[in-house]
Order: structure tokens, then sequence, then C-alpha cells
């Protein structure tokens, strides 16, 4: 399996993808233990798609959510109770928030849960091609960031989703604290694969240093200093003979040139 592009026509279901994961994510959010590094509010993958962090219930049951890209459903669970719902015909972001959210109710749990996050009541586009490719380019993806974090040592979370963006990511945190706007932050590296538009791979060592972008990168590879600091890999520049070694090798680089300057 490797990297390549997404279809020309996989935006509108990216878009609806996006809203999902906002839907069954605003559980986790508001009820599910908080992760030092918020990895409740991310979604993990699992063998058919994308899985919420488990949410406790009231009556010791864990309520979770997946969106299975392989039969095309979201599944809400919880104990002995299931509900599934297709994503064919594109259900609202609001009528999926609120299956979760009944699904919690109904192990006596009442989660308030942001409504702003599934408040979209229309119906949404889906295919299932473009749905299914997003779930092959992303299990590729996902088998490359795990590569890469077998070759560093420290704390690692991820790779998993950010409804937020939209994009996969791993962090690395380095122990060493930064003052950010008041509040000591690890200095960290993010590589992540950003699947909208012209679809991207992104690697942000943090704080930046003007010096990280002398290091030479992989064939296709630069470094953005306009917006954004890292380095870029833009997936057309990809030759899908050699696209999972080369975002390994474009990882492994990024955290070979910043590390020592993240941990001393």
């Amino acid at each position: 399996m490797s990297i390549e592009e997404l279809p020309s026509d996989w935006e509108a279901t990216r878009v609806t993808l996006q809203r999902y994961a906002h839907a069954v994510t605003a559980a986790p959010r508001a009820a599910a233990p908080s992760h030092p590094r918020w990895a409740q509010v991310a979604m993990d993958f699992g063998p058919t798609g994308l899985v919420s962090a488990g949410t406790p219930l009231a009556d010791g049951t864990e309520l979770v959510s997946t969106i299975d890209l392989v039969d095309h459903r979201i599944v809400i669970t919880a104990g002995d109770t299931t509900d599934s719902i297709d994503m064919t015909p594109g259900p609202s972001p609001k009528s999926v928030g609120e299956a979760v959210l009944a699904v919690a109710s109904a192990h006596g749990s009442s989660i308030e849960a942001d409504p702003a996050r599934y408040e979209d009541d229309s119906s949404q586009d889906y295919d299932k091609g473009a749905a299914s490719a997003f779930l092959s380019a992303a299990t590729s993806v996902v088998a490359a960031f795990n590569t890469i974090n077998e070759s560093v040592e420290g704390e690692i979370t991820g790779p998993h989703l950010w409804p937020h963006g939209f994009d996969i990511a791993t962090e690395w945190y380095s122990s060493k604290l930064v003052d950010y706007e008041g509040t000591p932050t690890s200095a960290q590296i993010a590589i992540g694969w950003y699947p909208a538009g012209d679809a991207y791979f992104y690697a942000n060592p943090w704080p930046f240093d003007d010096s990280f972008t002398e290091a030479d990168l992989p064939t296709g590879a630069v470094w953005n200093t306009e917006g954004w600091y890292g380095a870029k890999l833009d997936v057309v520049n990809l030759d899908p003979a050699s696209a999972d070694a080369t975002v390994v090798s474009f990882g492994k680089t990024v955290h070979s040139t910043a590390r020592d300057s993240l941990e001393n």
C-alpha cells in the first residue's frame, strides 16, 4: 500500500467526514478523562477507520464512536448497546451528535457537550469511493508515522486525527519547557498530513530556529517560513513507488535536524 493522491472530487466527502468527526468527539471532549496532550479530543485509527476516545458512563460502561470507512457507517457503542448510522445518504451532523448523546443517556449519563460542534442540520455529501481512497491513504500515512515514532526516543502521542483541521499527526515532546504566552510548554516536533486541497505533509519543530533551514531535505520537500514555520512535502511530488520511504525520511530528517536544539 502506498500514499497516493486523493481523488480530485474528494473535498466534499472530506468536509462531511470532518463534520462527523466534530460530532462524535463532542462527547469525549466534554466528559472523557483529560489527557495532558489533549488526546481525548482526537480520533485514533482502527482497522476500519476512525475511533473516538472512550468516555466513561454512569453505569460503568464506556461510550465509543467509530467512523467506519469500510462499511460506511457511524457505529456508537456502550456496553451492549450499538447504534449504527448509514453515512451513504449523508445524515446531518446534528443527527449524529444527538445519537451519540442518546446512547450516553441510555446508560445514565447526561453529557453537556458543546452543541456548536454538531449544529449543522443539513444533509451532507458522502461518496463511498472517496472515503475508501482516504482510508487507504490514511492507513499508509499512519504506518509511515509509526515507523518514524519507532526511531524516536521520548514522549510521543499519535498518530491520530485532529478534527479541528482534519489532519493526521504524530507529536514528539521534549522535556525542555519553553515559555509560551506565560505558560511553560514542552518544545516539540509535529509530523503531519493535511489531506485537504493540495494535500501535503508537514514537519513543525517548535520553537523554530532559522538554522534548521540549512539542513537538506528529501527530494520534493522544502522549508516553509511564510505563514507557518517548518518543512513541507507536497503529496503531488511523491513517487507512489517510494512514497512511504520518502515520508519516513522526511520525518526522520526533521527530527535529526531539530532534536538537539529542542532538548538543550
